[in-house]
């Protein structure tokens, strides 16, 4: 029952965040209402693990957002599936999904014959990143963008965590 839920939020998630490179609160917020309300029954992850699950999903991307990496709605989304895979899952389901954007992004430069461009964003930004940092300084936005085009993270969220149920079973 979870995983249908679970996937409908995501799938509703990529739609928005291809149209507009958003993912709107309500959708995060009935996500992790959903997430919440299917943790207590049968072969649900118990409440407890399920709101484990939102907080460190949460506190997982959180890093990226400050960093101006990830946007807000890439962050809460984790957190939201974070609720219906619960603690430790969680973990596993972020470290697919980091795994699945950095081929979702080099596969994107590699259709769009960006990848020298890629590279060169990766290395400039990581340079930026340590030497403002050094400085006191707080990083400035860093989207990856692979020539005109962004990178929509519901569809490497979604990538982890089909990857993550998948292996799980």
């Amino acid at each position: 029952m979870w995983s249908s839920a679970c996937a409908g939020v995501l799938l509703t998630a990529i739609w928005w965040d291809v149209k507009t490179h958003r993912i709107p609160n309500v959708l995060v917020l009935a996500g992790l209402a959903l997430g919440l309300m299917t943790s207590v029954l049968p072969g649900g992850v118990g409440w407890l693990s399920s709101l484990y699950g939102c907080a460190i999903g949460l506190a997982i991307f959180l890093p990226l957002y400050v960093l101006r990496i990830l946007g807000a709605g890439d962050v809460k989304l984790l957190a939201a599936v974070g609720s219906f895979v619960g603690y430790p899952d969680v973990l596993a389901v972020a470290l697919l999904t980091g795994l699945a954007g950095g081929v979702l992004a080099l596969l994107m430069a590699i259709r769009h014959r960006q990848l020298g461009r890629m590279w060169q964003q990766v290395h400039q930004a990581l340079i930026g990143f340590v030497m403002q940092i050094a400085s006191g300084g707080r990083p400035r936005q860093w989207v990856m963008v692979v020539g005109p085009h962004r990178l929509p993270y519901a569809v490497a969220i979604a990538l982890g965590t089909l990857i993550h149920g998948y292996l799980k079973n």
